[in-house]
């Protein structure tokens, strides 16, 4: 049986569709779900200004993150506008050394990030899960102020690894 060139070059456009389609959807095992939702595209963005801002004690010295602000649903204007950040930053070995003793074990998930913050992990990392009010407390997140360029903030998850220098963030804040 000879099937048309046409047919069988659609089925296997499908197919590949089909196959990439499946391959997104998965997205990288090594991270909690991303549930962040927004209204808008997030800034996708390398600063770390928007690291040390929100974060004073971090002392990034590079850094990849996704941010937005969150709608209030109920579709009356706000005039405290939240909003949702997450992101990777290289920090230093002092960081990584105060963070260590909030550490609740190894890290089973990673924080759920922005997918498009994943390629800025590199798979060989050891992660340790730091309790988020460690975390605030530690990286002294108080300090920041809701009518700054940055707004308040607060983390709510965070790994840390010690062989790579490296943190994965996720918050939340407020802008006045």
């Amino acid at each position: 049986m000879r099937l048309p060139i046409r047919f069988l070059t659609a089925l296997a456009s499908s197919a590949s569709v089909a196959a990439l389609a499946s391959g997104c959807a998965q997205g990288d095992p090594r991270f909690a779900p991303f549930t962040s939702k927004t209204d808008a595209e997030p800034t996708i963005a390398a600063r770390t200004d928007s690291f040390n801002e929100r974060m004073p004690n971090l002392g990034a010295t590079e850094g990849h993150y996704a941010a937005a602000t969150t709608s209030s649903g109920r579709g009356l204007p706000s005039p405290d506008q939240q909003y949702w950040f997450t992101g990777v930053a290289t920090v230093p070995a002092e960081t990584i050394a105060v963070l260590q003793p909030g550490a609740t074990g190894n890290a089973d998930k990673l924080p759920g990030i922005h997918p498009e913050l994943y390629q800025y992990v590199p798979k060989n990392c050891q992660f340790a899960t730091i309790a988020a009010d460690h975390a605030n407390s530690v990286l002294d997140t108080a300090k920041t102020d809701f009518n700054s360029d940055f707004g308040s903030f607060s983390v709510t998850g965070l790994a840390a690894s010690a062989d790579c220098n490296l943190v994965v963030v996720t918050g939340e804040g407020v802008f006045g």
